[in-house]
């Protein structure tokens, strides 16, 4: 137990001294050239470094706690809530710190936001109870098919457009997927379906958080606050009929300060790997962020193997190259999307036309100008 806790930390402790390395070369470049794509790159390459060491510790150490803590963690779904509720209060603390408290929203958004809270704490459970059944390794290789769900289901709810590219995409990452599976030597069906369960959750939490923050304007904190209850309320049924008799080994003699140090460590590190996620978003785009996320997995899995000795044959990381591959292409075809969009809107919203246009805008504005004066002509006679 202790060799692994060491191992996990020493993985810590590399990622953050390469986030160390990039800071300082990062403050040398730019005393000497301010404002440099140096400097830029330098500071994306900590946020991505600082991305990797919270993510990694925070799987390894979820994998260590649900099979060491005291011979195996007996209450799953208990810890998961726990990590709920530290979010909430961290988000809480971090609003007010900001200067920005927590306001009354409106019914819609409260339901929105708790859905999203709901799917969330039924995405997270089924991934930590997962951990009981299968390796850090098959997890991560399972892991990548999220987006599979998330392609299916917004594609069904109509929020996602549907290609021969993105059909094919879906195909590539589904044989990827299969071949990973088929490839371990370790099959576990419970560990197994419980992660397919998890990415289900996850892309329905994806496109719910989607839709909520479009419609309610809230920044990720609040949303991270407001659906803090609604998560640990759907786990808390779930845990006193499942998990009420094992809860009675925190009674044991110093159980309960064990435990509250380990739950705090993972819950800040997820929240600070929240706020890791959405400053990424800021800097980077979507291809950049998909690539690196890609990056992760790798990495992830050959730390796994480091830390808990966890065995891989070369037919998975077959698959799991079909999947990163098909993510890739992916991340193309919306990249691409998104850029003939922009080009159309600059072609129509800034770029002269040809005369014809011209001259039909000119038309139309003064159409409109017309219609304006009118309008206001109207004002002045209605007021006298």
């Amino acid at each position: 137990m202790n060799e692994h806790v060491a191992k996990i930390l020493e993985e810590l402790a590399f990622f953050l001294a390469l986030v160390g390395v990039s800071e300082c070369l990062r403050f040398l470049v730019r005393r000497g050239r301010p404002g440099s794509r140096a400097a830029e790159a330098l500071g994306i390459s900590s946020l991505v470094l600082g991305w990797y060491s919270v993510s990694i510790t925070l799987v390894l150490l979820n994998k260590w706690v649900m099979m060491s803590w005291r011979g195996g963690l007996p209450f799953p779904l208990f810890y998961t809530m726990s990590h709920m509720v530290l979010k909430g209060c961290f988000a809480l603390l971090y609003l007010l710190v900001s200067c920005d408290p927590p306001k009354p929203q409106r019914r819609s958004v409260c339901c929105g936001v708790s859905m999203v809270g709901v799917m969330t704490a039924l995405d997270v459970a089924a991934s930590n109870m997962s951990f009981l059944f299968i390796s850090v390794a098959f997890y991560t290789m399972l892991k990548s098919a999220s987006l599979i769900f998330i392609l299916v289901l917004g594609v069904l709810l109509r929020m996602e457009p549907c290609s021969c590219g993105i059909a094919g995409t879906v195909l590539l990452i589904a044989a990827g997927i299969f071949i990973t599976s088929y490839g371990e030597s370790d099959f576990d069906a419970r560990g197994f379906w419980l992660v397919l369960g998890s990415e289900v959750f996850a892309a329905l939490r994806w496109l719910l958080t989607q839709r909520a923050l479009h419609s309610s304007g809230l920044s990720a904190m609040q949303t991270v606050f407001y659906m803090s209850p609604a998560s640990s309320l759907t786990l808390a049924p779930i845990v006193i009929w499942r998990e009420r008799h094992e809860l009675m080994a925190l009674a044991e003699p110093g159980a309960l300060q064990q435990y509250l140090i380990l739950v705090l460590l993972p819950g800040f590190l997820a929240f600070l790997l929240l706020l890791i996620e959405v400053q990424l978003v800021k800097v980077t785009s979507s291809l950049t962020l998909s690539v690196f996320g890609n990056l992760k997995s790798v990495v992830t899995i050959i730390f796994s193997i480091v830390v808990f000795n966890e065995k891989t044959r070369p037919i998975q990381w077959t698959g799991l190259l079909l999947a990163l591959i098909g993510m890739v292409v992916y991340a193309r075809l919306k990249n691409r999307t998104l850029a003939v969009d922009s080009l159309a809107a600059v072609k129509y919203e800034v770029l002269p036309q040809d005369a014809e246009d011209d001259s039909a805008a000119a038309e139309a504005k003064g159409e409109s100008g017309s219609d304006d004066a009118g309008r206001e002509e109207r004002a002045r006679r209605d007021l006298s």
